[in-house]
């Protein structure tokens, strides 16, 4: 037997003019659903019998485009739905190096792929548990399977638990998402519908850049990750640049960094 369910993120698809059928569908369960927050079964998580949310989405063609995607993937299991439930319940923490704990976000596949990147392959296995596949469409319109290859465990998973290493590569890349998403939003359309995969990655070395060096606020940032992907990632081999960061880096007079502009 294999079982099959959407696995949908409300917090992106709450505005999407389907929400309200798709939760109200046969099967569908809240993945927050016990917790005590009056907000939090409506706009967590929900797994979604598959062909009942996909009949309803059948004459939709919206739901391959962005933000929608993002809060879309697809599982198999060859257990039963409920399977499925207990054990993404039981994931929905992520315990971090320093002892906090933070709602782990694995119905958004931006969090899936930034995952896959700092998870060891037996936290993979454990974040999949029975899952056989897990399918879904990246920021570039490509399918991507998360874990692919990692074979499905069944019973009961501990939490996710990171240590320094990923705590601080988690931190990296998500920065470089919030990062890239904000440099897409202020292009006016010109970087539309979603950065290429190079610009991505001259996101992501800003990302490092600023983190390694201590570049704060986040409109300085942002607008040093701009000007990377504008320049092609130039900005962060200029030596007239690199010299003026460290020469600010006893002042932290981030805000003159705003001056510089692709040529």
């Amino acid at each position: 037997m294999t079982t099959t369910c959407l696995l949908l993120d409300a917090a992106i698809w709450n505005a999407h003019q389907r929400f309200d059928d798709l939760i109200h569908t046969p099967g569908a369960n809240a993945l927050y659903g016990d917790l005590p927050a009056p907000e939090a079964a409506r706009l967590g998580p929900w797994l979604l019998d598959a062909d009942a949310a996909e009949a309803l989405l059948a004459a939709d063609d919206t739901a391959d485009a962005l933000p929608w995607r993002y809060g879309l993937s697809r599982l198999t299991t060859a257990g039963n739905q409920s399977d499925l439930v207990h054990h993404l319940e039981g994931q929905r923490s992520l315990g971090m190096a320093d002892g906090e704990r933070y709602y782990l976000r694995f119905a958004d596949t931006r969090a899936l792929v930034t995952l896959e990147r700092v998870l060891k392959p037996a936290q993979v296995r454990q974040l999949k548990g029975p899952v056989t596949t897990w399918t879904y469409t990246d920021r570039f319109g490509q399918p991507c399977e998360f874990g692919a290859g990692v074979p499905a465990h069944a019973g009961r998973q501990a939490i996710l638990v990171l240590d320094d290493e990923q705590s601080a590569h988690l931190l990296e890349l998500q920065l470089a998402g919030t990062l890239a998403d904000d440099v897409l939003a202020a292009s006016g359309g010109e970087l539309a519908p979603h950065l290429e995969a190079e610009d991505y990655r001259h996101v992501e070395a800003c990302a490092a850049f600023v983190l390694e060096h201590g570049i704060d606020p986040f409109e300085v940032q942002r607008h040093l990750a701009t000007v990377n992907v504008q320049t092609g990632g130039k900005l962060l081999a200029d030596s007239d640049f690199l010299a003026q960061v460290q020469t600010l880096r006893s002042s932290g007079r981030w805000q003159e960094l705003m001056r510089w502009r692709a040529i």
